[in-house]
């Protein structure tokens, strides 16, 4: 299946440097180098479409990184939706990996570092769509980059309205931009959706336990907070309350939870008692000994001097 193409007059380039110049000034920052052995061709046409914008792409035989350095130094967050026209692209982000073929369509996120590995003669449509336009998209977005999405008919009409946009090359103030762009967003999100529902759960699932491993193995940390854990997930605040709403939580309940079942643990090790409650209480991120006696007692229903001394019984 082919997508509609736009084929306006294109700057032509016959060096990586030009290249790589023309590909920052039109999208995030990337690291770029050849695998040709022949010398270096590409050529691009690109068109603002409010706040988006469609790049049309050939190329010869490539690789480029979206490196974290680069992803790091981001004021911004965009995102990249993919059209395969020809040749063949992997793309690769967050431990998943996908190798397009002409009429298949995949997106990364340029907040999170990625790679892509250019076939020779490749070509691609890409809409580059900034985060604010569209608040499902990056929410989506986490959960299917690097994947095929295979609604390929929502994925064709979103292209081809988009196509259809650009051929009548519309003034910058065009209200019909705005009216465009957004039947695309709808149908964008629809389509992440859909690819998103299998592993919203497994998904869930990994962040949970990565939440849980930050937490065991910074228990002491004053910086234990919602904001570290969303940061150390790479979500927002946001989606780290609605991740653990779902499981019946909050982020503070998860911290102190985690806390005290280590102290727990920690309690029933120590059967000579070697340490202090306070010296446990303390490592295990409590301000002081009373707070963590009544926390322990509330939640395990004994006191820790007591939870210690059945296990020196034993």
């Amino acid at each position: 299946m082919s997508y509609p193409q736009y084929r306006p007059q294109a700057s032509r380039f016959s060096d990586l440097g030009g290249w790589q110049d023309y590909v920052n000034l039109h999208f995030p920052p990337l690291q770029m180098t050849s695998r040709t052995t022949s010398p270096f061709q590409a050529q691009a046409s690109s068109c603002a479409l409010g706040e988006c914008t469609l790049t049309h792409i050939g190329s010869a035989a490539s690789d480029v990184a979206r490196t974290p350095q680069l992803a790091r130094q981001a004021n911004a967050g965009y995102l990249k939706v993919m059209w395969q026209l020809a040749g063949t692209m992997e793309l690769s982000q967050d431990r998943r990996s996908v190798c397009l073929v002409p009429g298949r369509a995949s997106l990364c996120d340029t907040t999170r570092p990625y790679r892509i590995r250019v076939g020779d003669g490749a070509r691609l449509a890409v809409l580059l769509i900034p985060y604010d336009v569209d608040s499902r998209l990056p929410r989506y977005a986490e959960r299917v980059s690097a994947t095929e999405l295979n609604d390929i008919p929502t994925m064709q009409a979103a292209l081809g309205a988009i196509t259809g946009l650009a051929r009548s090359r519309p003034q910058a103030d065009d209200p019909g931009i705005s009216d465009v762009m957004q039947g695309v967003g709808a149908m964008l999100a629809a389509t992440f959706a859909r690819a998103a529902e299998p592993d919203e759960a497994d998904l869930d699932a990994q962040r949970i336990q990565r939440a849980r491993h930050y937490i065991a193995t910074h228990l002491a940390s004053s910086d234990l907070t919602p904001d570290r854990l969303a940061s150390v997930l790479c979500v927002s605040r946001r989606t780290l309350y609605g991740l653990l709403a779902r499981q019946g939580t909050t982020p503070a309940r998860l911290i102190s939870e985690t806390r005290l079942q280590h102290a727990r643990d920690a309690l029933a090790q120590d059967t000579t008692s070697s340490q202090s409650i306070t010296d446990i209480a303390l490592a295990h991120g409590f301000g002081d000994s009373a707070r963590f006696s009544h926390a322990f007692k509330d939640r395990f229903g004994v006191a820790p001097s007591i939870w210690r001394g059945r296990h020196q019984a034993n």
